[in-house]
């Protein structure tokens, strides 16, 4: 497999049995699932690696979501947005354009089947050291750079895959509109991409995408010049004083992503909001005592800037701004009573409360976030009955969907559960 005659192009070639992919297993229903080989050229030097492709079952939207395998071998953006991706008739593409996941993650699960993956750099190993008394900084810094100086090929690599889709050369995937999108890890790889593609850096007047998805990173302060729509999203649990009081290294640089001056950039940042959601697929072990895994509708809200920056894509509706969380004259988040951020994109979660949210578990877990319920007496102060308490919810999402802060399908979802949820605890007060 090569470069397709006459262009620049990467060759492609289907491989059997997609059911065999790496990462196949979290298909689930709903969801077409191809892997192609591509081969190309990146760099100057000579690539071939894989692409996962899941395609609707509904009509496609024209709308590809493109993901890079994750540092981890993980996939953030599918693990929360899989549901809407299935929903609106998006495709999703993983490309394994990292050489440290796709040498240490994906080539081991099947080294018959990806005997041919060629990536240039040297895998890296660990994560960031994390001693008492670390500078966190530096420790997220040289962890980081690790994930640049492994994968040389990383952006050439995404850009081959753009022309690719531009140009209809991937087999079956109509590509109208094309999103980059990542979380954590990835998140970064998608902010340094817009560095990168911003008119005057080294990718500008490359095949690119449409607009930028950034998730759960964070970091320095994007380019004025930054001309792709992009739409960045923040949880409490990455601001970096939140990290930092838990000895936790992150990719956020106090608050200068709120610097950005371009007109293509929007951020929402969203109290009670972990680094990974755990409403719908908690951890196995048991959450810290007296506490429950935390109930916040992580993919809501993921869903809902994905949808507004392709609104914004396709017919130019700018996503309507949100306040920033409020900080003190250090920098601080202000937080109220039951210890929520104020300000911020706010879901009835911190909005109106049913529980204290910690975003940050200390521990192997400390990506999830817990909760602490409020007792049924609390709740009778706080909102007199069940149905009161769903009324002003209610309200607080039809403000929500009404900015496109919330998608309606999610928001009767969430009301629908914790309307359940509800009845058994105003029926079985605790003991």
């Amino acid at each position: 497999m090569t470069a397709l005659p006459g262009t620049d192009l990467p060759g492609v070639t289907a491989l059997p049995d997609a059911g065999r992919a790496f990462g196949a297993g979290d298909a689930g229903a709903g969801s077409g699932q191809e892997e192609f080989l591509l081969a190309g050229m990146a760099c100057g030097e000579p690539f071939r690696t894989r692409v996962l492709v899941r395609r609707p079952e509904v009509t496609p939207s024209g709308v590809v979501v493109v993901e890079p395998m994750h540092f981890g071998g993980g996939r953030p953006v599918w693990d929360h947005a899989h549901e809407q991706l299935r929903r609106a008739g998006h495709t999703w593409l993983e490309v394994a354009c990292q050489t440290t996941p796709a040498y240490r993650r994906m080539i081991p699960s099947d080294p018959d089947r990806y005997a041919g993956i060629r990536l240039a750099g040297t895998p890296a190993d660990g994560g960031p050291e994390v001693e008492p008394g670390t500078d966190l900084r530096r420790a997220s810094d040289a962890f980081a750079r690790t994930w640049w100086e492994s994968s040389p090929q990383l952006f050439e690599v995404l850009t081959s895959v753009f022309a690719l889709l531009r140009a209809g050369g991937l087999p079956g995937v109509r590509a109208e509109t094309i999103v980059l999108a990542g979380g954590s890890q990835t998140g970064g790889v998608v902010r340094r991409y817009a560095r990168l593609a911003a008119p005057g850096g080294p990718l500008a007047g490359a095949a690119r995408p449409d607009g930028l998805l950034p998730l759960h990173s964070g970091g320095s302060t994007l380019p004025a010049e930054l001309d792709l729509p992009t739409v960045e999203l923040l949880a409490e649990s990455e601001i970096e004083s939140v990290r930092s009081a838990a000895g936790l290294p992150g990719q956020g640089r106090d608050l200068a992503h709120r610097d950005c001056a371009s007109p293509a950039y929007r951020c929402y940042e969203v109290p009670g909001m972990a680094h990974v959601g755990s409403r719908d697929h908690a951890p196995a072990a048991a959450p810290p005592p007296g506490s429950r895994w935390s109930r916040f509708p992580h993919a809501h809200v993921v869903h809902a800037v994905l949808e507004a920056l392709i609104a914004w894509i396709r017919d130019g509706r700018e996503p309507v701004p949100a306040p920033w969380l409020e900080t003190d004259s250090r920098g601080l988040l202000v937080r109220d009573a039951l210890g929520h951020p104020l300000g911020g994109l706010r879901l009835p979660a911190v909005e109106v409360p049913l529980a204290r949210i910690r975003v940050i578990t200390a521990g192997a877990h400390w990506a999830r976030g817990h909760e602490f319920a409020l007792d049924t007496d609390d709740l009778r102060v706080r909102y007199g009955s069940a149905a009161a308490y769903l009324r002003a919810a209610g309200e607080v999402l039809d403000r929500l969907v009404a900015h496109h802060h919330h998608l309606r399908a999610d928001a009767q979802r969430w009301l629908a559960e914790t309307s359940t949820e509800l009845a058994a605890t105003w029926r079985n007060p605790p003991s």
